[in-house]
């Protein structure tokens, strides 16, 4: 408990799924928690839920694909906790489609969000960082920017350009003591992923549970503890790292009888 004690969070996309439970976990460790999400009435009701915890959070509704909501979300931030320790980019939507018939409106919203909208986060919260010389940046990426998926090139392509943007970021401000890190989960059991069972059935659970060494779906938990530990004081010198919660999926293909 505590490890993340008098720090002011941002986490975007923090009503469901991994952001919550990141969101639950850095309450639990002493931080304050800003829940940032679309879906403002689940973002509300948990974060009351954390308040119910005697924890703190504040719940934001806001469109990380829109520089204004970002940066009133950002100053909102600042005018009421004066700080802001640790961002975790975690918002992002779903699209996928063949790359020969995706229509440009498809690739642009999923980039605009995805990709974009940690530009966003980022540019917002830098100014706040460099002026206290210290913060954490974790940013959620995906085990799809190291593996091929058919269908699924566009949400690749926004989370391996995440990657890239956590390199360069941790190269240029290493110096000024703000870490940029970033997380790539396999298949995790979260809302989404629910939606795609649903739609897809059992084949869809059998193919997620094999591509992974462990054999069987990740939990949003084990991704926030994950989280948790990039963002506290116990990784001061990691920075410019991926942190694959995968169940060995990165680690196949292996033979198998």
């Amino acid at each position: 408990m505590g490890r993340l004690k008098d720090k002011v969070a941002i986490v975007t996309g923090a009503a469901d799924g991994i952001g919550l439970a990141i969101s639950k976990v850095f309450a639990k460790e002493g931080a304050t928690v800003v829940m940032v999400d679309v879906n403002e009435d689940k973002c509300k009701r948990e974060a009351q839920a954390i308040l119910q915890q005697n924890q703190n959070a504040l719940p934001l509704f806001c469109d990380v694909g829109s520089t204004d909501m970002v940066n009133g979300m950002v100053q909102t931030c600042m005018e009421t906790y004066g700080r802001i320790d640790v961002l975790v980019n975690n918002a992002a939507i779903s699209v996928s489609g063949l790359v020969s018939e995706m229509p440009d409106e498809d690739w642009d919203r999923l980039m605009n969000v995805n990709l974009k909208g940690v530009f966003r986060c980022i540019r917002a919260c830098m100014p706040h960082m460099l002026l206290a010389e210290k913060g954490s940046v974790v940013n959620i990426a995906s085990g799809q920017a190291h593996r091929s998926w058919d269908n699924w090139t566009a949400y690749a392509t926004a989370k391996g350009g995440m990657l890239s943007m956590t390199t360069q970021l941790a190269g240029q401000f290493g110096h000024k003591n703000i870490r940029f890190n970033s997380i790539s989960p396999g298949a995790i059991l979260t809302p989404m992923a629910e939606e795609r069972i649903e739609k897809e059935g059992a084949a869809y659970v059998k193919a997620s549970k094999l591509q992974a060494a462990m054999l069987r779906f990740g939990k949003d938990h084990e991704v926030a503890l994950a989280a948790l530990f990039l963002a506290s004081d116990e990784a001061a010198y990691i920075t410019g790292d991926d942190i694959k919660v995968d169940g060995g999926l990165c680690a196949l293909p292996r033979y198998m009888e």
